[in-house]
């Protein structure tokens, strides 16, 4: 049975951007402990993330247009311009970003052997 894009992208996609975005805070002078209120994740998740036990599947840090949203985004964080709800948004509309522009095809593939990314085009029907 196909898995369908939406299974890839709370698997793994959300992870992603969610590692990214913890290692960009973490980068900038942010604790464990800091990230983990501002976020509203358990310190034990953002450890995780950091050490790249979690997310680690999908690299996005090689797409500059995701990179760049996910500064704006740390940047809004570190600022308290954006709250865990804003955030939330963000990471959302971003994943649905990627899959649009076909970012996540290659990883589609690899853990569904019943997808041919050459053919898919569900996720720019979709969204």
């Amino acid at each position: 049975m196909m898995k369908s894009p939406l299974y890839l992208l709370d698997k793994y996609v959300y992870p992603a951007l969610r590692r990214q975005l913890v290692l960009k805070l973490y980068s900038k002078g942010l604790g464990v402990s800091e990230i983990s209120r501002r976020l509203k994740l358990s310190k034990s998740l953002v450890s995780r993330y950091i050490r790249g036990e979690r997310g680690s599947l999908v690299d996005v840090s090689k797409y500059r247009d995701v990179v760049e949203e996910l500064d704006k985004i740390a940047e809004g964080i570190i600022n308290n311009d954006i709250d865990e709800y804003m955030v939330e948004i963000q990471l959302v509309k971003l994943a649905l970003y990627m899959m649009k522009k076909r970012y996540l095809c290659i990883y589609h593939g690899k853990i569904d052997p019943e997808i041919n990314p050459s053919k898919c085009n569900i996720c720019i029907e979709a969204f």
